[in-house]
């Protein structure tokens, strides 16, 4: 196949024939050995501090992706912009089938080192790639099949790469879509972090869609000149320049002083760009701190209005819904977990609309807290406790739910030493800010959600017991999309939302009844989006869901279908059982069925087994 540096253009793509160029340009003969390379234990170390925040979120994505991917035989990777791998999580298939001491961190995955491979040719022309079977330039690599993106920061420089690499036989068409999804949750973390003083603008034409990995963000100054547009909103607003100090007044047709005195805290506004395009518009601060901004004040607080609305025909969802209203009615804390995608965030904006508080919803993302910062964060600082304190201190997170709700998204995340303090918080609800002596009571309604596994020996985090306890006086489990029973009702909200019909025909319905949906109801109105716009006359055929859908229909690996109800039925009943470790109670309200019936159904499985 290869000849003098030649590959014959009918077997590869070009991004691969260029890179296979680049590997004979330097010497490498794809007949010979890879050159193995890695950094010290000493520069590992060193990497991993220069890179920790987005490191920090990495691994939060690695987890998703871990649950997400199915098989047994792969390895998640997070490297830095040079190909050196900083974190790996790997299933027990990988290690033994093939050969993974090459990619444990410290190994360097360049072009160069390791000829064509999916972290190189990222790392090379930082575009996500596909890498599979005998694309790879050494022979050695020619089992594996390794898809990885790039993680861009400020203004587009590349920070990362997150790589899942399995063997040829478990590969999955999805897998390059879901660790691009992964790529951009990390990104708008990134961005979020940066801009975590400054007014955030999210947008996305479609009002229900804000909130998604669909929306663009744009950060402004005080004065409402442009710091930042990532990439979304760069692809939203193009033809109108987005350079930084670009202002507000020349992207909108809207004045920024109007806007900010227009801008009700937890809704969405109107507003229309210079070419003519119209946009929702949320307006906020990751942090929920206080914009210093004249006749303002933007965060991402949100006042109680009327009830959140949710799908909840699943029996699952409407049992969790009536748990939680229950426990917000003796405010006591609940914790929420579900996959990635399933609605863990409305669950809690539901929980603090019928809660009947007055104050408002502050919602928390645990993982991207600035570590160096963070109890000054949470709990507020008095001016002077420590160098670069605003003027007047800072009151802190916690303090903006007063009489409300706080809601600690991702509290897998939160670091040990801060969980400590979170823990003496939830005893007596008192706080004392940094470089204060008095204690501050509050009154608050605690909520977590947590999409990780923080308890048995396969956690995939350290997470303390006692503080788990005291989270989760009621814990809910929100079912994913796949085992929900409300399917057709979720993709007719969604439809409503578009303000024109979308005809679904009965065979592209059932096409979407038997798809996975392993981005759950996000990844379901990502795909309505893409059908409402691909489809002429507003009808969705059978060919058109085949066309968009990423895995093949019904198919799950290392599993049959079941033969009959009876067992299909029992099936579902054994995996809430594994999922919820054991806990009849917690199955029971997941599955929407009586405890009695559960221990029939797993007694009769014991037998049948």
């Amino acid at each position: 196949m290869v000849r003098d540096g030649a590959v014959p253009s009918r077997f590869f793509t070009p991004e691969i024939r260029a890179s296979w160029k680049r590997c004979f340009d330097i010497g490498l003969d794809p007949f010979g050995e890879s050159k193995p390379a890695h950094i010290s234990t000493a520069e590992l170390s060193k990497l991993r501090d220069e890179n920790d925040l987005v490191r920090r979120l990495a691994k939060i994505e690695m987890g998703n992706l871990h649950r997400q991917i199915a098989g047994s035989n792969f390895i998640i990777i997070f490297a830095d912009s040079n190909g050196i791998i900083l974190d790996s999580i790997e299933v027990d298939g990988y290690r033994a089938i093939n050969n993974a001491s090459r990619t444990s961190p410290g190994h360097i995955w360049k072009e160069e080192t390791n000829g064509t491979n999916a972290l190189g040719l990222v790392s090379a022309t930082q575009q996500p790639s596909i890498v599979h079977g005998d694309e790879h330039f050494f022979k050695a690599y020619t089992g594996l099949t390794c898809a990885a993106a790039p993680i861009f920061g400020h203004f587009g420089k590349m920070v990362g790469i997150i790589d899942a690499t399995s063997d040829c036989q478990s590969r999955q068409r999805h897998t390059l879509a879901l660790v691009g999804m992964s790529c951009i949750t990390i990104e708008n973390g990134l961005f979020r972090d940066r801009h975590k003083d400054t007014l955030i603008l999210e947008i996305h034409n479609r009002r229900e869609f804000l909130g998604t990995l669909q929306s663009g963000m744009l950060a402004f100054d005080e004065n409402g000149f442009l710091k930042e547009p990532n990439r979304q909103a760069q692809f939203f607003l193009q033809g109108i320049p987005l350079k930084p100090q670009t202002h507000f007044d020349e992207i909108f047709r809207t004045s920024f002083k109007h806007f900010i005195d227009q801008m009700p805290g937890g809704r969405s506004v109107h507003l229309t760009d210079m070419e003519g395009s119209s946009f929702e518009v949320w307006a906020f601060n990751h942090h929920a701190r206080k914009l210093n901004v004249k006749h303002s004040t933007a965060c991402s607080v949100h006042k109680a209005t009327s009830e959140t609305h949710m799908v909840h025909k699943d029996p699952a969802v409407k049992e969790a819904m009536h748990m939680v209203k229950r426990a917000v009615q003796l405010n006591v804390p609940i914790l929420i977990r579900g996959e990635t995608g399933t609605g863990k965030e409305l669950m809690a904006r539901y929980a603090h609309s019928v809660s009947g508080r007055k104050g408002d919803f502050v919602p928390v993302n645990c993982a991207a807290l600035p570590e160096t910062l963070i109890e000054s964060e949470l709990f507020g600082h008095q001016e002077g406790a420590f160098t670069g304190t605003s003027r007047g201190g800072s009151k802190g997170i916690v303090q903006q739910a007063q009489k409300g709700t706080l809601f600690l998204d991702e509290i897998g995340a939160m670091p040990t030493q801060l969980q400590v303090k979170l823990l003496r918080f939830l005893d007596r609800m008192e706080i004392r800010p940094v470089g204060k002596t008095t204690e501050i009571q509050l009154d608050i309604q605690l909520i977590s959600a947590t999409n990780a596994k923080l308890t048995g020996p396969d956690k995939a985090i350290e997470f303390r017991t006692d503080l788990l306890y005291r989270i989760n006086t009621m814990e809910v489990c929100l079912p994913p999309l796949r085992e929900r029973k409300d399917l057709h009702a979720i993709i007719e909200v969604i439809a409503e939302a578009f303000q024109h019909t979308l005809e679904i025909e009965p065979e592209a319905l059932s096409l979407l009844e038997r798809y996975n949906w392993p981005g759950n109801i996000r990844e379901l109105k990502n795909l309505l989006i893409r059908l409402f716009i691909s489809c002429q006359g507003g009808t969705v055929r059978a060919e058109d869901v085949r066309k968009l859908l990423s895995t093949p229909l019904a198919e799950f690996p290392g599993e049959q279908l079941p033969k009959n109800l009876a067992e299909h039925e029992r099936e579902i009943i054994l995996a809430a059982f594994d999922r919820h470790h054991g806990n009849i109670s917690a199955v029971a309200r997941d599955l929407g069925i009586s405890r009695n019936k559960i221990y029939k159904k797993l007694k009769a499985a014991r037998t049948a087994s």
